[in-house]
């Protein structure tokens, strides 16, 4: 983020307007191609061999409470790093394993992204003394806001995170329960933009009955809140995935100089020309395995069925990354992945799925560009 060809400002991270860098001069362990699901499942687990080699990882005990808040773009079972992904599948297992192996008391995860109710939804157990929030539900997008166009061009912020912060500074922590707080973020659930109401639905898993004994400072820190503190109004919206199209709208709206304009004219045409291919490849690929015994097409085109496949619907997820498009880098294609749920549901038989899979990598390898980093 801070490095990103799109920071106008190198070096530096804000999170609200007007607001200090907090990026300079803060520890960071782990940068650039740093930044992976191995290393991530690594640090919770306090892997000793990175430890060893100086990194900072979760030396915790039997004793100890975690929190954990992870923020990305996602889509159903699995969220984004910034060249491959995390699935809810290996996240779960290496929670129940910290469990087993006795490297918490409690632990409590926060967890925004599109789709985040998927990353928890019938893989978190109750008994394993943890418990998680996510910003949204199975199936629908998350929302950025706080646009700072003047210096930054971006959003700032995710509302998910712009809500429990605002909760946890304008009340006591020491007070509070974390069921408190998730009913908070619920009720600033709903927002209107343009005349329009919309909302996105935090979700609760795993043990609620440790959301209702423990306070947010047993995770977030006891902290006092100063008297003054107010929660700071959020000052627009973007659907995720959109940030890019939005951004890029703005910046023609408000050019003056007529050769930037076209600039920006030029990169928004590009982008929706990439996203307009991939809608255009997601279809040739259905309608390519439309003989398959069980494949609806209209079904899988249309629907957004239930996940419980998960491992059906890895092996698409996995081939579609490595062959067609980095799911790391492309956040529009994050949101065609149900179509793959839905065939995932539809294909029981592994010879079924085996072949509609086959199928992917063949089309893939003769209809997309070999640069699949291509962002869309």
């Amino acid at each position: 983020m801070a490095n990103s060809v799109y920071n106008p400002h190198k070096g530096t991270v804000i999170y609200e307007e007007g607001g200090a860098d907090v990026y300079h001069g803060v520890p960071k362990d782990f940068v650039g191609k740093e930044v992976t699901p191995e290393n991530f499942l690594a640090v919770l687990r306090g892997d000793e061999k990175l430890a060893k080699a100086g990194k900072r990882v979760v030396n915790s005990g039997p004793n100890d409470r975690i929190f954990a808040f992870f923020a990305d773009h996602g889509a159903p079972g699995y969220v984004s790093f910034p060249n491959s992904v995390l699935h809810a599948t290996d996240l779960n297992k290496e929670l129940i394993q910290m469990h087993k192996d006795k490297r918490y008391s409690t632990l409590v995860f926060y967890l925004s992204a599109c789709e985040s109710g998927t990353m928890f939804e019938k893989l978190l157990p109750a008994d394993i003394n943890a418990f998680a929030i996510t910003a949204t539900n199975t199936v629908e997008s998350g929302w950025a806001c706080n646009p700072e166009f003047k210096k930054y061009k971006t959003y700032l912020a995710g509302w998910f995170a712009v809500n429990w912060l605002n909760d946890t500074v304008t009340n006591d922590p020491n007070k509070e329960t974390l069921e408190e707080q998730y009913e908070y973020i619920k009720i600033h659930n709903n927002f209107t933009m343009e005349g329009e109401q919309y909302s996105q639905h935090a979700q609760q898993y795993g043990d609620l009955t440790l959301a209702n004994k423990d306070h947010i400072a047993q995770y977030q820190g006891d902290k006092k809140v100063l008297a003054n503190s107010v929660s700071k109004p959020v000052t627009g919206f973007s659907p995720s995935r959109d940030v890019p199209i939005n951004i890029l709208k703005h910046q023609i709206e408000s050019a003056n100089d007529a050769d930037e304009k076209q600039q920006y004219v030029t990169e928004l045409n590009a982008l929706l020309a990439g996203r307009q291919m991939l809608d255009k490849q997601i279809v040739q690929y259905v309608n390519s395995i439309a003989d398959i015994p069980g494949v609806d097409v209209n079904v899988v085109l249309n629907e957004k069925l239930e996940l419980n496949n998960f491992a059906g619907y890895r092996q698409f997820v996995d081939t579609f990354h490595q062959h067609c498009y980095n799911l790391g880098q492309n956040t529009y294609a994050l949101g065609k992945m149900h179509a793959f749920v839905n065939i995932a549901e539809q294909l029981t038989e592994s010879s079924a799925a085996n072949l509609a899979v086959d199928r992917l990598r063949q089309f893939c390898a003769a209809n997309v560009p070999a640069n699949n980093a291509l962002i869309i």
